[in-house]
């Protein structure tokens, strides 16, 4: 079966190294925090202000918003320039999504671009969403997969990001069986967005199951955010698929007790899970998402994801660059395709 990607179908094997887990163009400024520390005065936008968002990740409402094409597809291209091939875009309906213009920045930067359908927690959710029936739900979301996105015609490669918060609300346990159920009946692969605030993602695996869905075509994301061995290793006993895809933010969501996971914590996950024998059910991605992220403010780019993290974890598997193939390459051909 073809991928689907914002400029048509193509085959699986034509998926190089892919993030499955990044946002083009989104606005999520619902995530925004009054400052505990004031910014600079008069200091624009730029790595100027990289340090101030190290520590102050939500304290700009400009920082969670990225609304240029024109610097999408300059710094999408450093994905081409590291020899990657592909990103998974999960903006969704609520989080500043804007489909249509996708396929110019596709072609601008020269890497294929995937979206997903569904939608995000309940704060971003359309009225008609929050309060519908998981049947209901569910034929949204397989006419989305079917038809397309909007007027677009753009067809999505998977579900997601489908949100959750913590605690999960009725709202999101409604969209999470739809999810399961759609996944079931279409065959795309369900990708679920977790908060670092609890340990949910049991919770959801299980009722993805309990609707039809095959474990090895669950995402559960954002695991890198809460380090807990015996909750990975539940989810991954399960079948399931890991999220390891916030690599290259370390930022502080406004004090030390709410941060990412630098980069060198979430490799000692990876590390763990090689040795546990789950290296297989691993997928990656950086999950830029603020201007902070990119490089013209002084961020790791989506390009980190390839140029420094796939390196790295080819060192920890001892050299074995199969690791990383499996990680970046086979396991996002399996999941964006359907079977």
């Amino acid at each position: 079966m073809p991928v689907h990607t914002v400029l048509g179908p193509i085959e699986p094997e034509r998926l190089g190294p892919t993030s499955m887990h990044e946002h083009l163009l989104s606005d999520l400024r619902l995530w925004a925090k009054p400052p505990g520390e004031l910014p600079p005065a008069g200091v624009p936008m730029g790595p100027e202000l990289a340090a101030y968002l190290r520590w102050n990740a939500l304290s700009l409402p400009g920082n969670l918003v990225l609304d240029d094409p024109d610097v999408a597809a300059a710094e999408l291209s450093w994905v081409r320039e590291a020899g990657a091939s592909a990103v998974v875009e999960l903006t969704l309906e609520g989080m500043g999504r804007r489909v249509d213009e996708l396929p110019a920045i596709s072609r601008r930067a020269g890497v294929h671009v995937l979206v997903g359908a569904g939608f995000y927690v309940e704060e971003t959710m359309p009225a008609h969403v929050r309060e519908a029936g998981v049947d209901e739900l569910t034929e949204i979301l397989v006419a989305q997969l079917t038809d397309g996105v909007g007027a677009s015609g753009i067809r999505p490669a998977l579900l997601g990001e489908i949100g959750t918060s913590w605690p999960i609300t009725p709202a999101e346990w409604r969209l999470v069986r739809a999810a399961g159920r759609a996944g079931a009946r279409t065959g795309a692969a369900v990708y679920a967005h977790l908060s670092f605030r609890g340990a949910g993602g049991t919770a959801v695996l299980a009722a993805l199951l309990d609707e039809g869905m095959p474990a090895d075509r669950v995402v559960i994301g954002h695991l890198d955010e809460r380090w807990d061995r015996g909750y990975h290793r539940e989810i991954a006993q399960a079948g399931a698929v890991l999220g390891y895809d916030t690599f290259g933010s370390d930022f502080c969501y406004g004090s030390p007790a709410l941060r990412n996971p630098t980069d060198v914590e979430r490799l000692q996950m990876v590390e763990w899970l090689l040795g546990e024998g789950f290296g297989g059910q691993l997928i990656i991605g950086a999950d830029v998402w603020t201007q902070a992220n990119l490089h013209r403010n002084g961020g790791n780019g989506y390009d980190h994801l390839f140029r420094r993290i796939a390196p790295a974890i080819t060192d920890l598997a001892g050299g074995d660059t199969a690791v990383v193939d499996t990680i970046l390459v086979h396991q996002p051909r399996r999941l964006l395709d359907r079977p």
